[in-house]
């Protein structure tokens, strides 16, 4: 979330905080875009830095642009909006988990703070249990899990899957 907000949520007690999603190309190629969307403070640590990408190079050289202000980098695969599907990220790459994997072992192994994913449920248990092994096993070290699929946008309509959530932290 943005600057103001992140510190509102310190002063009530919250003890990390995440930008919003960021576009890594853009990230890389506009600097006007860099200085306006990641706005921080001495104050607002430790902040995770948070990316929707689907090219390794950019999101590597995106989370190098963002180093000194990010004590964790964050790859979102659970945006399931109309840009992030014709941008083909967030939630849309579940997709294409070889890419995600891709995504998630390139950044590991070019940055110096720990990687964290955001993702979402697939319908069937036994897919999410492998993509949540697969996306730690790339180099994950923090895992948010939606408990909701894609198709279900709509917080206030669909309660999240609990028990999808439960097992994958076990």
């Amino acid at each position: 979330s943005e600057l103001p907000f992140r510190m509102l949520c310190r002063k009530y007690g919250a003890t990390c905080a995440y930008t919003p999603m960021l576009h890594a190309r853009l990230f890389c190629e506009d600097p006007k875009y860099r200085q306006e969307v990641l706005t921080t403070c001495a104050a607002d640590r430790p902040l995770l830095v948070q990316f929707c990408a689907n090219n390794p190079d950019f999101l590597v050289t995106a989370a190098s642009l963002a180093a000194e202000h990010a004590d964790a980098v964050d790859i979102n695969f659970g945006c399931p909006q109309r840009i992030a599907k014709r941008g083909n990220y967030g939630s849309f790459l579940m997709d294409d988990l070889p890419l995600v994997e891709k995504l998630v072992t390139r950044l590991a192994q070019a940055s110096k703070v720990p990687v964290s994913c955001k993702i979402r449920v697939f319908p069937k248990l036994e897919d999410t249990l492998a993509y949540a092994r697969m996306v730690e096993r790339s180099g994950c070290c923090l895992l948010a899990v939606h408990g909701r699929t894609r198709e279900q946008k709509d917080n206030s309509r669909t309660r999240a899957d609990w028990d999808q959530i439960r097992a994958v932290k076990q």
